[in-house]
């Protein structure tokens, strides 16, 4: 979990890529963040970006953990009031929530606010009857304008028997939660939960949550560029284009590099490979395989200069696939220093790829020796 040392690390460490030197960095630590940005505009006009971008970098962070704080507490009120009136709550790896909302078996959403209040609030009791506790803060990455994505570790016994992790998505706007969408993988799930989520172990066919086709203007303009071509470069297949957009001593976190039977738990070190030259073997060996590379397609976004979230739609072989029947939503949150990934988190259901499909994978990562 993510506790004030990692917090000051990131902090030195974002200091440290963006050369602000011993005055900067003191004034950083001592100042809140807006008031350190106006001493460093003042004295240090070349470093105020790298200072407003550690600012929202923090800022959104901040939201994010008392977003989180308030759900795990049970908090109804303190947790509803983060969102907007016509806010929605999705889950783009169940789509159909009318099993655990009440919601009519149509809808993809909950909203608008005055709807997730009543589920909310059927929601909380059957958590506190569990022993409350629902879900934990990890990570977050973007923007409080726009939005961003935010690594949560889901408790056992809330809506599965066993813990998950989970990408949490949120889209923000005037301080408010508009949108919420969550992308995890079921292949964490114990065998009871796996029959209930694809029963027959076929993903249930229902509306497909959180796409929304050309929507790809809710960043920051750092951002929408950055995004737009590391999605370009994922999708044309070509490893040499993808590489150009990762720091030396980037980490990657991605499902199919999971080769273990059964369930696996929550930000697995498994699931996680660090530094650019292990990187790009991951994706020589695998790029064309992955929902999220060839022939993918970009659907949504939100973040700032310092990094954020996008949700994509598979295509090609699993143009098919998904709960849909349309492809495979997934969500990948990526953070930046120096407009270099520093880190990538991707999140999406491999059980609604086929097991021929997951085999084929893991085998070719296992002769690169990346998986266990």
């Amino acid at each position: 979990m993510k506790d004030e040392t990692e917090t000051q690390f990131n902090r030195r460490k974002f200091l440290r890529n963006t050369t602000l030197g011993a005055v900067g960095a003191t004034l950083l630590n001592v100042l809140p963040s807006s008031q350190a940005v106006a001493m460093a505009s003042e004295s240090y006009p070349d470093r105020t970006a790298a200072l407003r971008h550690q600012a929202e970098r923090e800022e959104f962070e901040n939201f994010s953990r008392s977003f989180f704080e308030a759900y795990d507490s049970l908090n109804l009120d303190a947790f509803v009031d983060y969102f907007s009136d016509n806010a929605s709550q999705q889950d783009a790896t169940f789509g159909d929530l009318s099993v655990f909302s009440g919601v009519s078996s149509d809808q993809c959403s909950i909203h608008p606010k005055s709807e997730l209040r009543r589920v909310f609030t059927f929601l909380f009791e059957r958590f506190r009857i569990n022993g409350g506790g629902v879900s934990k803060f990890i990570h977050a990455t973007g923007n409080l304008k726009f939005g961003g994505a935010v690594d949560v570790k889901a408790m056992p016994n809330t809506f599965l028997r066993g813990g998950f992790d989970l990408i949490s998505y949120l889209d923000i706007r005037d301080g408010k939660v508009i949108r919420r969408n969550d992308h995890w993988d079921a292949a964490q799930a114990t065998p009871e939960d796996i029959a209930f989520i694809h029963p027959g172990g076929v993903p249930r066919q229902s509306c497909l949550a959180g796409l929304l086709p050309g929507d790809t203007g809710n960043a920051a303009p750092e951002m929408w560029h950055f995004t737009r071509a590391l999605h370009a470069a994922l999708s044309s297949g070509q490893v040499e284009r993808v590489m150009r957009f990762f720091d030396e001593d980037a980490l990657l976190v991605h499902p199919l590099l999971y080769r273990g039977s059964g369930g696996y738990g929550p930000f697995n070190r498994g699931i996680q490979i660090r530094g650019r030259k292990a990187i790009a073997r991951f994706f020589r060996a695998v790029l064309p395989l992955l929902p999220d590379g060839k022939d993918s397609s970009l659907i949504h976004l939100v973040g700032g200069a310092t990094g954020g979230g996008y949700e994509w739609k598979s295509g090609g072989i699993y143009s098919q696939q998904g709960i849909a029947r349309n492809g495979i939503a997934g969500a990948t949150a990526i953070d930046l220093y120096n407009d270099r990934i520093q880190r990538m988190s991707v999140k999406f259901d491999t059980l609604q790829m086929s097991p021929e499909q997951r085999d084929a994978a893991r085998r070719t990562l296992a002769t690169e020796r990346l998986v266990a």
